[in-house]
């Protein structure tokens, strides 16, 4: 007869076993800015974004407003990206992150209003309202999750890691 073996439950992102058998609390996918595959990833997401605005600029370059409408929000795109890249690396207890944080949340908001504009023009009046609505909803969602939410998020008991002792 095989004997039934209890499987351990999965070990979240952020917390995982060192060499011996111990609890880090080092995520197991960092999110270092510092590291050399996120550096990687940031050039190839700006390389696809700056041939994409290249792409956007050629095809409109009639259209000053056009133009300027896609360097805007090409330049502020950066900008947001920098701001995250910032905002991930300052630790939890410096004063300067609060500012930061309100950095990322105008600049992600006058994106909002930009994007809702251009796409607004485009719409009837009735769904145009509709697109201001939830740009709107997405603004004052994004402030309360920034600033009146805590910073700190925690578990729920059942997405908690179990013990090793409550595994025996």
């Amino acid at each position: 007869m095989s004997s039934l073996r209890r499987e351990a439950p999965p070990i979240s992102d952020y917390e995982a076993l060192d060499g011996s058998g111990k609890c880090t609390d080092e995520p197991s996918c960092s999110s270092d800015p510092s590291k050399d595959s996120s550096s990687c990833t940031s050039a190839f997401a700006f390389t696809i974004l700056a041939i994409n605005c290249g792409a956007a600029i050629y095809h409109s370059r009639r259209d000053p407003w056009s133009v300027a409408f896609v360097l805007a929000a090409f330049l502020m795109l950066i900008s947001l990206f920098c701001a995250l890249r910032l905002f991930e690396s300052l630790p939890r207890s410096s004063p300067r992150r609060s500012h930061v944080k309100a950095g990322v949340w105008v600049l992600s908001t006058v994106l909002t209003i930009l994007f809702t504009y251009r796409v607004a023009a485009l719409m009837p009046f009735p769904v145009a309202v509709v697109v201001w609505a939830m740009s709107v909803f997405t603004i004052l969602a994004g402030f309360y999750m920034f600033f009146v939410c805590s910073d700190e998020v925690k578990a729920a008991p059942e997405e908690r890691p179990a013990k090793v002792s409550d595994m025996a």
